[in-house]
């Protein structure tokens, strides 16, 4: 390769390196707006219970600060309860963060649950991992088209 290709293709590189990163700056703004949550994986029903397979279907709201809250179904190995959560999220600039969520389980309190997520295509989706022991969980969240920022 010649030396001016080698230098538009490294500049090409460098202006799609910046642009990544610059679109990667995200607050509670980014995830404001209505989400449909899917969750998968398994979940224990109690202390040093076996893990059993579970599945959450739900919607979700996030308002400009970061809050939180929803309502959903969830099958815990073929019993299906009903859920509700509210939190607030703790999100860092590279979209990377937590949040805990207080829930009750068919009307009566359940424990929190604690998630790490990372914020991708604008806020337009959420991929989280529940952390707590016990717990093999991941969930994603995909923004309706008719949200507000």
């Amino acid at each position: 390769m010649n030396a001016k290709l080698n230098v538009a293709l490294f500049n090409t590189f460098l202006l799609l390196t910046a642009t990544t990163l610059q679109a990667q700056h995200c607050t509670t703004r980014t995830t404001t707006g209505r989400y449909v949550v899917h969750c998968d994986g398994y979940l224990t029903l109690a202390p040093n219970a076996p893990q059993l397979p579970a599945k959450t279907l739900a919607t979700t709201t996030a308002d400009h600060d970061g809050n939180f809250s929803g309502a959903g179904t969830v099958s815990v190995g073929g019993a299906i309860l009903t859920q509700t959560l509210a939190g607030t999220e703790q999100i860092n600039p590279d979209c990377t963060g937590t949040i805990t969520y207080s829930q009750t389980i068919n009307g009566q309190p359940g424990p929190p649950i604690n998630i790490t997520f990372v914020v991708s295509e604008n806020g337009d989706k959420i991929d989280g991992l529940v952390t707590d022991p016990g717990t093999t969980f991941a969930c994603k969240l995909v923004r309706t088209p008719s949200h507000t920022k």
